[in-house]
């Protein structure tokens, strides 16, 4: 039954409750009247119709005013509930009166014929709240986020102003291995440099739905051993045990190798950076019906329950370790998004000391 329809019978009930007590209450006043006209003579000169007319009017009066704060009275509650949320104010206002008591007879009689629409205003108050709340929780991700990036820049920027100072002095003579190293360092920097944006910009064209697919068939096994192996023999990798499994000898995909594989090296690079040397990081391969599943598991530190339900947000650039964020703070949201482009799934499971599991899934069919 809709709403209004339960709103409009709970309303008739409570006219014909009104009703009812009217005309009880009129008869008991005329009863006791006529009682105490025959007691007191001085109320025999009171003309009964004249008594009759008068408490019709006054229980009249008494009872529409009834109907009127048991009725009228919740909806200019509700409307300035409404205009309170609309100014910011995240909460239920004060009642006044004697909807202020919630025990009362009167609170009750407007719970009984307002409950959903109060229900329904109550959710919306706490999903405003939540909406607030995750809200100011991006805006503080974003400010570290801007802080933490414009950290990254520098730092390189840094190195290579200092080395092409270097490289110019004219008090000083290179010989050509020490430049050879400079430029090396220099690349090494401006590389960086290069992998920040183009995080920031796969990142917007991902929100903004500018990247599309170029898929084409291809044998997953082979493809991913190596993406893992390219990871594991990286000069930041080295200190890390990589590990590959596969159930499975071929399995062919229709996907973007290009976009497929910047998602799974971002997963295995948070993998290195959010863990400690000699951490063991476990890549399996499996097949559940008609779903290709991609295990990435480690042995690390864990993650806490802030960090994972967080991890696939922009600009959440939270740690497990010691050490300071490192990275764009968007490795994981372009995976996730990638992901997500090939009608896939990924999620996590981590807790604190306990290692984590990012499970890739994507669809055979």
């Amino acid at each position: 039954m809709k709403t209004s329809l339960k709103m409009g019978m709970r309303i008739l009930v409570l006219i014909v409750l009104l009703l009812l007590a009217y005309i009880l209450c009129f008869g008991i006043i005329m009863i006791l009247f006529i009682m105490v006209r025959n007691v007191f003579p001085f109320l025999r000169n009171v003309n009964v119709g004249i008594f009759r007319s008068t408490v019709l009017l006054v229980l009249g009066i008494l009872t529409a005013y009834l109907f009127i704060w048991i009725s009228i009275r919740p909806i200019l509650h509700i409307i300035h509930w409404i205009q309170s949320l609309a100014q910011g104010t995240l909460q239920e206002p004060v009642m006044s009166g004697f909807l202020s008591h919630r025990d009362s007879f009167f609170y009750k009689c407007t719970q009984f014929l307002y409950k959903e629409l109060l229900m329904q205003m109550q959710m919306l108050t706490d999903k405003l709240i939540q909406s607030e709340t995750d809200r100011r929780m991006l805006e503080k991700n974003r400010r570290e986020w801007l802080a933490g990036i414009t950290h990254d820049l520098k730092t390189p920027l840094s190195y290579i102003q200092g080395y092409a100072s270097m490289i110019s002095a004219d008090q000083y003579k290179w010989s050509d291995i020490e430049l050879k190293d400079f430029g090396i360092k220099i690349e090494g920097k401006s590389t960086h440099i290069k992998n920040l944006i183009d995080d920031l910009n796969v990142s917007f064209q991902s929100e903004d739905g500018k990247v599309t697919l170029q898929k084409t068939q291809t044998e997953m096994i082979e493809f991913l051993r190596k993406i893992v192996l390219d990871i594991a023999n990286s000069p930041r990798c080295v200190e890390y045990a990589f590990s590959y499994e596969s159930d499975l000898e071929t399995c062919f995909l229709d996907v973007d190798t290009i976009l497929l594989q910047r998602a799974l090296q971002n997963v295995l690079i948070n993998a290195v950076v959010h863990n400690p040397p000699e951490t063991e990081i476990r890549v399996s391969i499996k097949k559940q019906q008609n779903t290709f599943c991609i295990q990435i598991t480690d042995n690390g530190n864990g993650m806490s329950e802030e960090t994972r339900s967080n991890l696939f947000k922009n600009y959440y650039r939270g740690t497990s370790t010691d050490r300071p964020p490192q990275g764009s703070g968007l490795g994981m949201a372009i995976a996730k998004q990638f992901v997500e482009l090939h009608n896939g799934t990924i999620r996590v499971e981590s807790a604190p000391r306990k290692g984590t599991t990012i499970l890739i899934e994507l669809s055979i069919l």
